[in-house]
This record gives C-alpha cells, structure tokens and sequence, in this order.
C-alpha cells in the first residue's frame, strides 16, 4: 500500500508535467491583459519541470514505506498545475484551480523545509511554489477583469498581491528559491510597460527592489 503512494505521488508529478508540456496555449489570456508577464519569463518553467522529473525519480527510489511528508502535496500542486492548463482559456475555473494548486504548494514548501531533504532541493521545489503564487495572482486578476482595467487599478492590484507574495515568504522558513523567483517574475513584469502603465512599472519595480534585497539577505543568512 505505501508502495503503491509512492508511485501515485511520482505518477501525478509525471502527469502534470507531461499535460503541461503538450498543453494548449492557443487560448490563453489575451494580449489585453496588462499583467501579461512576456514570454521570455516563463523559462522558470524549465526547472520547475527538471526539478520536479527529478523528484518523481527520488520518489520512487527512496528507501522507507512511505513518501516523505511534503511529498504527497507537491505531487498534488504538480498535478493541479498540469490540470490547470486543461482548462485554459476557462477563467473563473483556472482561477479556482489556481488557488487550490497554491494552496498544495505552499503547504507542500512548509512541510518539505521541516523534512530531512536536502536544502538545495528544497529551494528548487520553492521555485515552483514562488511561480504559482505570482501566477494565481495573475490569473485572479483575469477572471475579476483588473488585468484590463485602468493603469491604477492594475498597480493597486500589484501592489497589494505583492504584500501578500511578501507575507507568504516570510512564513515559509524563508526559502531562497521562492524569494529568487519572485524577483524574477517582477523583474519580467517591468517590461510588460507598454501595456502595464506606468503606475503598474513603478510597483513592479519596487517589488523587485524588494525581492532582490530579500535575496541578498537570505544569501548572507545562509
């Protein structure tokens, strides 16, 4: 039975990855959006899915009866992740989807960094959580019609997702590769400016600001 966990666990990895891969994008928000991060940013993905192909393996080979704790909700967030584009183009769906895939993740991060996993591990698996968590943001953003709103509504908006990125940062131990990957999402954000406005770039900017002083502290603290 434990056996049989564990290869559900690595399975709904493999399955997420596998749907996001071969996923449809020809319905994905429409360029209208003002929080639209350009394409380039979503290389994040290229170690979300390395790192969790990698976890899949370890899963399977790692000794004990059963998966480690954390493990099952990553699975799950990976899974969710995979279903989520399934449903593409759907908002109000994506947006629940959304929430409930962070949720998983965020869960997943805080159980993970109190396991015996290896730090470097952990930081790449917060990279996912980081990702999904300025994602769902996004993603509320279309399914509430802000990303078309006014250039101050859309930084307001920003702006208090941010708070929030921010305040789940510091509950999760804090993890580096979270913290990283937020910076990189801000930083991808400042040249969505032609669409963004220049509220929306001011905020983008300072959350960027923000991040990288967070990394610079976490880097002295490790």
């Amino acid at each position: 039975m434990q056996m049989f966990k564990k290869n559900l666990c690595a399975g709904a990895i493999i399955a997420g990855i596998a749907s996001g891969l071969i996923g449809n994008y020809s319905a994905s928000t429409p360029s209208t959006s003002k929080l639209l991060p350009p394409g380039f940013a979503f290389a994040i993905w290229a170690i979300i899915y390395f790192t969790g192909l990698y976890l899949a393996f370890r899963v399977v080979r790692e000794k004990g009866s059963a998966p480690s704790r954390g493990i099952p909700q990553i699975a799950i967030g990976y899974f969710l992740s995979g279903l989520w584009i399934r449903f593409d183009g759907h908002q109000t769906v994506v947006a629940f989807i959304a929430v409930f895939t962070l949720i998983a993740n965020v869960w997943a991060i805080r159980e993970l960094a109190k396991s015996s996993m290896d730090k470097r591990s952990v930081n790449l698996l917060a990279t996912f959580s980081g990702w999904i968590t300025i994602a769902t943001a996004l993603v509320i953003a279309d399914a509430t019609h802000i990303s078309t709103a006014s250039n101050t509504t859309v930084a307001i908006y920003l702006a208090l997702a941010l708070v929030v990125v921010f305040a789940i940062y510091l509950t999760l131990n804090p993890l580096l590769g979270y913290i990283a990957t937020i910076a990189w999402a801000c930083f991808s954000l400042l040249f969505t400016h032609t669409t963004l406005g220049t509220p929306g770039v001011f905020v983008a900017g300072v959350g960027c600001a923000t991040a990288l002083a967070m990394v610079g502290m976490r880097l002295r603290a490790d």
